[in-house]
């Protein structure tokens, strides 16, 4: 449980926001590999809250059905795609130690879960989960186990985040510091592909995965969870505006909700409109990707949302992490694996049905 102390910092620095416009998008994106500038502009969408959309576990309430879609390495084979609101067909094992971070002089524990057996053995992208302000790595294990079950190596620094002297900057370095794990760890290096990697993160975590795309060139595409690109209590050169990197050469998307862009009472807004997701996207390239949560607060994109901190709100928990997980997903699925047809859970017509339709989410992109 935090303090109350601990949940007015909380407020005031964790943060995030990914909310979206008030047009919507259900947009084709283009069918070539992405690169910046690869992708067209996209369709206006519809908007989305309401259930139906799965369980905390990823069962999918619009119905499992498999989808094909051309290999963006192929151009005319279709392949089944599986569905990203569900498990995959890789049974994954965990693994954990501590590292030591050259560039920043930190002992980090890295939490790594990755495939153990499936329809083949790698090698595998690498995805880096980014910890919210004060938030245990714990609540983003589902994140880490839905990566698996798709075949990534999906690795979550337990990078130190302190209430003072925090410096962003070496949050950033903490982060990236999980490819040099993985590269050096005996159990894991032949199974990943450390160039081949994707940058994703809630709140803090968030801002910090894009400061960590924007130099380290193995990241090859992001999307973060209501990510704050806020700088409390911290000067301008340890904790920079992430949002500032940006336009990069690299697929992005962005999830968030404003319904915290607010204060609430005393307790500051916990993604405060000056620094949410919207003000990543407006800045960032094609191919981009924005998902507004419609109900959803601050919180609702952790594994097990604590009340009092921030908004109480209206969208279900499971809703918004099935919707979640299953952009996380398809989002690498798509620009790191190359996969096409994931389009279509992207900003496609699955993606229309489970989140527009329903009410759940307003989608846009560009």
């Amino acid at each position: 449980m935090y303090s109350l102390k601990s949940s007015l910092v909380l407020g005031a620095a964790s943060l995030a926001l990914l909310a979206c416009t008030t047009e919507i998008a259900v947009f084709e994106t283009a069918a070539s590999q992405s690169s910046a500038g690869a992708g067209g502009e996209g369709t206006t969408t519809s908007v989305a809250s309401s259930s139906g959309t799965g369980d905390a576990t990823g069962s999918s309430g619009a119905g499992g059905s498999m989808t094909t879609g051309a290999s963006s390495g192929s151009g005319s084979m279709e392949e089944p795609l599986a569905d990203p609101n569900v498990a995959g067909p890789y049974t994954a094992e965990v693994l954990e130690e501590t590292f030591m971070v050259a560039a920043t002089g930190h002992m980090v524990k890295m939490r790594a879960a990755f495939p153990k057996s499936g329809p083949d053995m790698g090698p595998f992208p690498v995805v880096l989960v980014g910890h919210g302000f004060q938030t245990p790595i714990s609540q983003y294990e589902s994140y880490l186990q839905r990566l698996a079950s798709f075949g990534y190596v999906a690795v979550a620094p337990d990078f130190p985040a302190p209430f003072l002297n925090n410096k962003h900057i070496d949050n950033a370095k903490d982060l990236a510091a999980g490819l040099d794990w993985v590269g050096q760890q005996a159990k894991l290096k032949a199974l990943a592909l450390v160039d081949n990697a994707g940058a994703t993160g809630h709140s803090l975590g968030g801002k910090v995965s894009v400061l960590a795309a924007s130099f380290d060139k193995r990241i090859k595409a992001s999307i973060t969870l209501d990510p704050v690109d806020s700088s409390f209590f911290c000067s301008a050169m340890d904790c920079p505006d992430a949002s500032n990197t940006l336009p990069l050469a690299i697929p992005m998307g962005f999830l968030g909700e404003k319904l915290d862009a607010t204060s609430a009472g005393l307790v500051p807004a916990c993604a405060p409109e000056a620094d949410n997701f919207t003000t990543f996207y407006a800045k960032a390239g094609p191919p981009s990707l924005s998902v507004e949560v419609l109900g959803a607060s601050h919180l609702s994109f952790i594994d097990n949302p604590l009340s009092g901190l921030c908004k109480a709100p209206t969208a279900k928990s499971e809703d918004v992490l099935a919707l979640s997980r299953a952009m996380v997903v398809a989002f690498y699925e798509r620009y790191l694996k190359g996969k096409v047809g994931y389009d279509t859970y992207l900003t496609g017509s699955e993606a229309q049905k489970r989140y527009v339709d329903t009410k759940l989410a307003i989608l846009q992109s560009k």
